[in-house]
């Protein structure tokens, strides 16, 4: 399945093509929750991943104040159709998806975005302190899921 698989990056592209076949993908999965608006999702893509012309992965990211390290952080999401779940996709789109937040922030040092993290959702990432895409373990939400944060390298804290 995964023999003609490639990335495209979206990340502040407002592509209509991109943003159509990510709100295809969400409504045929039915993932998102009512509250969501698509369109409004889709100006978040990051990275797609596609076999062909299918559409079988998209990164999303959503850069906000992350009040325990006291920085901008660049929240991400990772949605696998689920016949491709367990194919070895989600490290490689993900770091894909890293990367490309990295080197907007990079070339956007006024917007004081520190790293990216995920909210690990999915089961069986739990026993590894920092997971292959280097998210490391920051802490867990009040339901008990765990945050995993990535620094830039380039970012460095402001010194009081």
């Amino acid at each position: 399945m995964t023999d003609n698989l490639h990335y495209v990056t979206a990340w502040q592209r407002n592509d209509p093509k991109l943003e159509a076949d990510a709100i295809a993908m969400w409504s045929d999965m039915g993932v998102l929750h009512p509250s969501v608006s698509p369109e409004q999702r889709a100006k978040q893509l990051v990275t797609l991943a596609y076999v062909g012309d299918r559409l079988i992965g998209i990164t999303t990211a959503e850069v906000s104040r992350h009040e325990p390290v006291r920085q901008n952080i660049a929240f991400m999401r990772l949605l696998l159709r689920p016949e491709t779940e367990r194919q070895g996709i989600a490290v490689p789109i993900t770091i894909a998806m890293r990367e490309t937040l990295r080197e907007w922030s990079a070339a956007n040092p006024a917007a004081q975005v520190a790293g990216c993290g995920i909210i690990i959702t999915a089961k069986g990432y739990g026993a590894q302190p920092v997971l292959p895409a280097g998210l490391a373990l920051a802490g867990y939400t009040p339901e008990g899921l765990q945050i995993r944060l990535y620094w830039w390298d380039h970012f460095r804290l402001p010194v009081a």
